[in-house]
């Protein structure tokens, strides 16, 4: 009852000075994005600035951005963050910074603030059902910790909004994430509704958005048993294959899948050959920063193809610069006859 009072009191509040309005006009996410750079002098005088003005929502989305750069190492900076995202659902829901990472609070390391969260847009839910906004930015919060509810959030915006590629691409990816069991393995039902949605999303978009779409169809298809599907997908990621912030990312997966098709039919030369294939690409943001996939290259270890392998490391160095000392590790490990636990970058 405490959370609903709250909560009714602060939509009062919000519908008397038109916070409502400014957020949904605002690009917080830019701000909180900036926040990230901030320094501590800035941010105590942001501080400062909401004590006089605590509905200033970009001094707020900033201090989101600084806070949860650092709230991993810092118990206080991760409380601060929390009180700003709280305050942020409860007061601005449909405030576009609650879309993103910047407002996700981990119940593992936060359990406090995320259920008081998970309350907050319980109440917006009850209260505002059919809201878009609301909706997505609820899933946004719950996706990692109650997937399935996050799930049932992304189904209702999709039966109220069905031609929105949005919220079939948002499903694809949960259903994804629910394929990947604990021992590594992947459950094809939930691969297939992935596919489903990735494909019902396929069909609503654009050219720009399909070629995005192209990798986790392949992924996809290939997780849930539908070989011809993945092989084909791939195919197309290969070919009209423009310059772009994608490029990179086509030419990595599209051979990955091709690989791991040619593996399951034996063909280890041309799994090789896809695996090389695959880290010549000249990289992309997501590349650059989280790494390339490992899944091929540990599969071809098994089969005893350590050349290849170290090959194929030597090339991702080219383009990832931010393994942190990933690379040596495992290149070590192999040349000492070792599989290393490749952990994250097992992705497909």
């Amino acid at each position: 009852m405490a959370i609903k009072s709250i909560c009714r009191s602060a939509i009062v509040a919000i519908a008397a000075t038109g916070l409502c309005t400014s957020a949904f006009a605002q690009d917080l996410r830019r701000e909180a994005f900036a926040g990230r750079n901030i320094t501590q002098d800035e941010a105590a005088s942001l501080e400062s600035q909401l004590v006089e003005r605590p509905r200033d929502l970009i001094a707020r989305a900033r201090l989101v951005g600084y806070y949860r750069r650092q709230q991993f190492r810092n118990d206080a900076a991760r409380a601060n963050h929390v009180a700003h995202v709280i305050w942020l659902i409860k007061n601005a829901p449909e405030a576009n910074v609650l879309a993103g990472p910047e407002a996700l609070i981990y119940k593992a390391f936060a359990a406090d603030g995320y259920a008081k969260g998970k309350d907050a847009w319980s109440w917006h839910l009850e209260n505002d059902p059919n809201n878009l906004r609301i909706l997505k930015h609820a899933a946004n919060f719950l996706r990692l910790d109650d997937r399935q509810l996050a799930i049932q959030m992304f189904n209702r915006a999709q039966s109220l909004d069905p031609e929105n590629p949005d919220w079939a691409q948002q499903l694809g990816h949960l259903h994804q994430l629910d394929s990947r069991l604990r021992d590594g393995t992947r459950d094809p039902a939930a691969a297939k509704r992935a596919l489903a949605q990735f494909e019902r999303a396929y069909e609503l978009s654009d050219e720009l958005r399909r070629g995005y779409l192209l990798r986790h169809l392949g992924t996809s298809a290939f997780q849930a048993g539908s070989i011809e599907k993945a092989g084909a997908y791939a195919e197309e990621m290969l070919e009209g294959n423009a310059e772009g912030w994608n490029h990179g990312n086509r030419i990595h997966f599209g051979n990955l899948i091709l690989g791991r098709i040619a593996l399951l039919e034996r063909d280890i030369e041309e799994a090789k050959s896809r695996l090389v294939a695959s880290g010549e690409t000249p990289g992309s943001p997501q590349l650059n920063s989280f790494g390339p996939d490992m899944t091929l290259a540990r599969d071809l270890l098994e089969h005893g193809e350590t050349n290849v392998v170290l090959e194929y490391l030597a090339l991702c160095s080219k383009f990832w610069k931010l393994h942190r000392g990933d690379l040596e590790r495992w290149i070590a490990q192999i040349k000492d006859g070792k599989t290393p636990d490749f952990g994250r970058s097992l992705r497909f």
